[in-house]
């Protein structure tokens, strides 16, 4: 037996012929592909693996021009169906997100993303998007008329950073391609480990694919595989899946547009049905079917002794060396904590220290200046919230990779700097927070009693309704990428204490991650401290914060800082 017969799922080369066309002439197959042409047979040479069950096709080298046909493809009465192409990816979009635990959005791949309309409709939802498409046209059009960011090229050709994405679409792709367990082992790699897979394909075992045979829809010659819900599920396995999921996917079209898919089977009834849906405009309307003839699966990556080292190796290797680190100090009458504050950053990880002053009547300036840090200063006092603001936008002027903010009045050590920024460095995390409360830290470094217990009632409130696991929200010292910084409208928050928070929520909206290192406080009289009525307003602030986020991510009310 050839190798060109070899079952792609099991290996196995036991492959028996179940179906052969006469030998055709060289030129003879039609090579212009229409994703709405419903006139395509089948290629001349199709087995099933006796072994497995898997059925496929062999091009017989044709495959420069079936990839060719791809590329090439101008397809525009695929975007006439827009409306209802819109409600079938809804369909796939409203299940994806009941099966992620996590409530917030993502970064979420389409492959063979046509022109652009379900990456349309992710983004609507909350999305971060992106997507592969092989045709030029469709590619140019999902760029130009949606704005999307699509790389035009194969699937085995684009470069995607490893647990880059928290979902990945395959929407009537994979019984296009060539090697489908080579493309889902490189799903595997760029999925985030609780990422989704979402794959829809034509059934073989369906009903009509069995009534109609040959003629049936999905015999066509661009597609070299044949799954069924058995042979898709042991790819998926193969592949380093597991399902935990199948929904049939349900078409929506124009009445006009189903009856043209019939006429191949029927011309006369199709005659006689379309000349009455020219009346009243009938033929425009939409109409839902599910003909129970494809496939859909989503499924989760499997955690299994076999992949124990994946995630741990793909994380290292994006580790950068070279990112440019920068100290902020949020500065106001600092000036006998400043000196000491400094010397302790560890200046072999950072490369340069600013300080914003917030109008001090002390001499915070001064001394930040004979230190020789870069100063700037507020003509008159803003806040808290207004001083991380001046902070940050600096930093990022200068090219900061990674942001570290310092309280300049020592109550947080400096020398944790490196703990902090290596989760960035390594690409696990987009923001990692100095928590006091971890390992008992805030109370042996003297937090009062009242205030402790304060933050842990704070704290737990927030992770509720963040659906979070946070330690604590309220620290201030903290480390940001700069794409966090830049991703989030920070410059909306409050000027006051509760941007800290605001800086929180809009983070679980874009979906970001956190993490926490153990840190010591030391509470002295020189240090600055909350006293007791401005802590109460701080809390009620928090609560008016989270009322928001509610409303905002229930779609109740909308809120510019949380887009």
């Amino acid at each position: 037996m050839s190798r060109d017969r070899k079952c792609n799922l099991c290996d196995s080369d036991n492959c028996i012929a179940i179906h052969q066309s006469p030998i055709k002439q060289e030129g003879d197959n039609h090579y212009t592909y229409l994703i709405t042409d419903s006139s395509l047979r089948p290629l001349d040479r199709i087995f099933k693996c006796a072994d497995c069950g898997l059925v496929f096709a062999v091009p017989a080298g044709e495959l420069k021009r079936l990839h060719s046909a791809y590329v090439n493809m101008v397809d525009k009465r695929y975007i006439e169906e827009e409306q209802g192409r819109r409600v079938s990816a809804c369909s796939i979009l409203i299940k994806l997100d009941k099966l992620k635990r996590d409530r917030n959005s993502g970064r979420l791949l389409d492959i063979g993303c046509g022109t652009g309309i379900l990456l349309d409709e992710a983004r609507k939802m909350g999305w971060e998007t992106c997507g592969v498409e092989v045709s030029k046209w469709a590619a140019q059009y999902a760029k130009e008329k949606f704005n999307l960011k699509i790389h035009n090229t194969t699937l085995e050709e684009v470069k995607l950073s490893a647990c880059s994405f928290d979902a990945v679409i395959m929407q009537d792709v994979i019984e296009h391609l060539v090697n489908p367990r080579q493309a889902l082992t490189k799903i595997r790699k760029i999925l985030k480990p609780d990422g989704i897979l979402y794959i829809n394909t034509p059934d073989i075992k369906s009903i009509s694919s069995r009534l109609l045979k040959t003629k049936w829809w999905g015999m066509n010659s661009f597609h070299l595989y044949y799954f069924s819900k058995k042979s898709l599920d042991g790819l998926l396995v193969k592949s380093g899946f597991r399902a935990i999921k199948y929904s049939r996917y349900v078409r929506t079209f124009t009445v006009r547009y189903w009856l043209e898919r019939f006429a191949d089977y029927n011309k006369l009834i199709y005659r006689f049905f379309s000349s009455i849906t020219r009346i009243n405009l009938f033929g425009k309307r939409l109409l839902t079917v599910n003909l129970y003839d494809e496939v859909g699966v989503f499924a989760r990556k499997k955690r299994s002794l076999e992949y124990f080292n994946e995630f741990k190796e793909s994380v290292n290797s994006t580790l950068k060396e070279n990112m440019k680190t920068i100290v902020v100090l949020p500065a106001y009458n600092a000036a006998r904590t400043l000196e000491i504050t400094f010397n302790d950053i560890p200046k072999d990880v950072v490369s340069e220290v600013i300080l914003v002053d917030d109008n001090s009547k002390d001499d915070t300036v001064k001394i930040a200046k004979r230190l020789r840090v870069k100063t700037f200063v507020h003509k008159k006092n803003r806040g808290y919230g207004a001083n991380q603001k001046t902070c940050y936008t600096k930093a990022l002027e200068l090219g900061a990779d990674i942001i570290v903010m310092v309280h300049p009045d020592y109550q947080y050590d400096p020398r944790v700097i490196p703990e902090l920024i290596n989760p960035i460095k390594n690409g696990q995390f987009d923001a990692v927070f100095g928590s006091r409360m971890m390992k008992g830290g805030a109370l042996i470094g003297g937090m009062p009693r009242w205030k402790h217990n304060a933050n842990i009632l704070l704290t737990a409130l927030e992770n509720i309704v963040f659906n979070t696991f946070l330690t604590e929200y309220h620290s201030g010292f903290r480390a940001y990428s700069s794409k966090f910084l830049e991703t989030i409208r920070f410059n909306e928050n409050s000027d006051g204490f509760i941007f800290d928070t605001e800086i929180i929520a809009q983070a679980r909206l874009h979906n970001f991650k956190i993490e926490e290192v153990s840190i010591r406080t030391r509470y002295f009289d020189e240090a600055s401290t909350i006293k007791f009525w401005p802590c109460v307003f701080y809390g009620l602030g928090i609560l008016k914060t989270l009322l928001k986020y509610i409303l905002h991510t229930h779609k109740i009310k909308h809120f510019k800082q949380f887009e």
